[in-house]
């Protein structure tokens, strides 16, 4: 059907029907600006204010259409406004005063266009020249959006008026690169190009030639050969002769041994590895067992420190129970009396001789701290500058330690009596000096010139020996370190410090005794040492090494290791697994560790599990516990991390304080390398 026959069949058409013809319609915002959208004749004003409502982001219900001066009601149709011949109607859009005050609401055409999918359709109208009688004809016109979208290069704000200039940018985009076709003007785009091609063949075959009827001569090729028929052969004959069953026999039977020998060879290659590596492993337990014994043996025969000591103290007690039950068993009434005065006599002999060398150390190890102390005191201060350049500064403070150390070691060195009496002298000379410049000297220079005095009478007047002396030089010793060490500032009246309640001594709260399970800090070191029997901490000490070793490999998140001490070690074997392994009952505590019961959580007292190291290596290499351990087993383990959880929940704080902070991995057994 033509647009003519579709416009006149439309005039037939009574009024009463929908007629689907679209219209143009402006809206004239101000007297500059004006929008345009098609809409369906059919459309109401009320739909026509909710599709420029989303458009222009207002609410519909401030929106007013006006024609001619007056508003278009929400229920009149679109056909009913006043239209043009050429279908467009023109109307005024404005905003309700009352209703955009109170929410601000604005009609902007940027807003519009942004929200204006294109491309878009209108109508236009041509009237019809070849029979006038129909009217005009509508036409549906695309409009396409080629524009690009224009980015932001800058521009400037006027600070007078206000205004924002923007740099322009064109819409033209780069030119079209120029392929440049090579021949396009060449003389072989009209011309045909001839080539050659052999179509000979490249196979050589040979030619007979006739003579006559009889006659002929033949020449052959090179690739030529001749044929000499062999005697006739029947299909069983060739399958013996070709006996290909046999030879696939022979060839599966020489794989086989092949793949048999191979397999011999690499599993022999594979046992000798793990001899090897097993050979090595017990050849390292084996030579780690001679370096404890033979460090054992150096510890008891020359202790140092206070483990040293216990473990002395532990052997003792242990050689003591053992005698006891031996004459217990042998003795009864007054042998038995007699025997236990012998064993309480050698008893004293050992710890007389124990607490001889370990007063001997303790006076070494004070002499050498002593020493250390005065050689830091009378370092120049130093500090990192600029462009890390090492600054020092020889203040007088430590100028004079170190001339009064160079003193105190003269003064600590024997010498002859003449010069003994001159470094006296000299001594009063500098210690005067000293009471002069520091008045809260004066009480301990005044003592020290009066030992000083003392000794210079007895040297003078008797001839006593160094031997005589010492008590009197040792003491002239402590005092000139106390006037070495002095500062002039006085310490802090609030200091943290604490009473203890054993000894009735006021103390730093560095010098009390910290243990994991304890409510509160009461008893200082000494007390604590003193208080209980002496307990062997090196076995318990060596299992906590283990632990923290293991866990540092592993890049452990928690800290649990590495607050838990010795006697938090003791308390989980013996109190929580009762002193053996849980799958051998092995009561060794040189063979007991406590690995992790789960391998993918961290380790903690709730998390571990008695074994012995043969017993801890399988566990480890274990991916799974699922239908390894038996039931009871596994619940007997559960019931027993629940104890040490109960036992160990003050821990759980603890780990929080440290692990915060990032300061846990420091934390060591006394400072050292694990």
């Amino acid at each position: 059907m033509s647009e003519a026959q579709f416009c006149g069949k439309y005039q037939e058409c009574p009024d009463d029907i929908v007629n689907f013809e679209k219209l143009t319609v402006k809206f004239q915002i101000s007297d500059t600006q004006t929008v345009a959208q098609v809409y369906p004749n059919c459309m109401t004003i009320a739909e026509i204010k909710t599709d420029l409502g989303r458009k222009f982001e207002v609410d519909p219900g401030v929106l007013i259409i006006c024609q001619d001066g007056k508003e278009a009601e929400d229920s009149l149709k679109l056909e009913a406004l006043t239209q043009n011949e050429f279908g467009i109607v023109e109307t005024y859009l404005k905003l309700d005063e009352e209703q955009s005050k109170q929410k601000e609401f604005k009609l902007d055409p940027q807003v519009y266009y942004s929200k204006h999918k294109l491309p878009d359709f209108i109508t236009v109208n041509i009237p019809n020249e070849d029979n006038p009688l129909c009217g005009c004809n509508n036409v549906i016109v695309e409009i396409q959006n080629l524009a690009i979208k224009k980015p932001y290069l800058g521009g400037h704000r006027d600070l007078r008026t206000g205004k924002e200039y923007f740099d322009a940018f064109t819409q033209t985009g780069p030119p079209l690169e120029k392929i440049k076709y090579s021949g396009i003007y060449s003389k072989d785009t009209q011309t045909q190009e001839i080539r050659s091609k052999a179509v000979d063949t490249k196979v050589d075959h040979s030619a007979q030639i006739f003579g006559d009827a009889t006659n002929f001569i033949h020449v052959p090729s090179s690739s030529d050969y001749v044929i000499q028929p062999k005697p006739y052969e029947t299909y069983k004959q060739k399958v013996k002769r070709e006996n290909k069953i046999g030879k696939i026999i022979l060839i599966q039977r020489n794989l086989r041994r092949y793949i048999l020998w191979k397999f011999i060879r690499e599993a022999a290659a594979e046992y000798r590895l793990l001899r090897a590596e097993q050979d090595r492993r017990d050849n390292l337990i084996t030579e780690n067992d001679a370096n404890k014994i033979r460090k054992d043996c150096v510890v008891k025969t020359f202790p140092k420190t206070k483990e040293d000591f216990d473990l002395l103290f532990a052997q003792i007690q242990r050689w003591k129970d053992a005698e006891i039950k031996r004459i217990n068993s042998m003795y009864s009434g007054g042998p038995r009396i007699a025997e236990l005065h012998c064993l309480l006599d050698r008893e004293i002999q050992l710890l007389n001789g124990v607490e001889k060398q370990r007063s001997l150390v303790r006076k070494a190890l004070k002499d050498f701290r002593d020493e250390q102390q005065l050689k830091k005191l009378g370092e120049p201060v130093k500090w990192v500058g600029y462009e890390n350049l090492v600054v020092e500064v020889d203040l007088l403070r430590t100028q004079r330690v170190r001339y009064l150390t160079d003193l105190y070691k003269a003064l600590r060195d024997s010498s002859t009596k003449t010069a003994r009496l001159n470094l006296i002298n000299t001594i009063n000379g500098v210690l005067q000096k000293e009471a002069d410049q520091k008045p809260g000297l004066e009480p301990t220079i005044t003592e020290l010139l009066d030992l000083f005095e003392r000794e210079k009478s007895l040297l003078i007047c008797t001839k006593m020996n160094d031997c005589t002396l010492d008590t009197l030089r040792k003491r002239q010793g402590v005092l000139f370190v106390e006037i070495i060490q002095y500062v002039d500032e006085q310490k802090s009246k609030n200091s943290d410090s604490k009473m203890c309640e054993k000894c009735k001594t006021v103390k730093h709260i560095t010098n009390f005794a910290l243990r994991t399970r304890q409510a509160s800090v009461d008893i200082c070191k000494n007390c604590h040492y003193m208080r209980g029997s002496v307990s062997d901490n090196s076995l318990y000490r060596a299992i906590l090494r283990a632990i923290q070793r293991d866990e540092k490999k592993r890049k452990t998140l928690a800290s649990y290791a590495f607050i838990i001490q010795e006697d938090d070690v003791r308390f989980i074997i013996d109190k929580i697994w009762h002193g053996h392994s849980i799958l051998s009952k092995c009561n060794d505590l040189a063979h007991l560790r406590l690995p992790r019961w789960e391998k993918k959580d961290d380790w903690s007292p709730w998390n571990c599990v008695c074994l012995t190291e043969a017993e801890a290596r399988a566990h480890d290499e274990l991916e799974t516990l699922n239908g390894v351990y038996h039931e009871a087993t596994v619940q007997d383990i559960q019931s027993k991390h629940l104890l040490a959880k109960s036992a160990f929940k003050k821990l759980l704080d603890v780990d929080d304080d440290l692990v915060k902070p990032g300061h846990w991995w420091r934390v060591g057994i006394d400072e050292k390398p694990l």
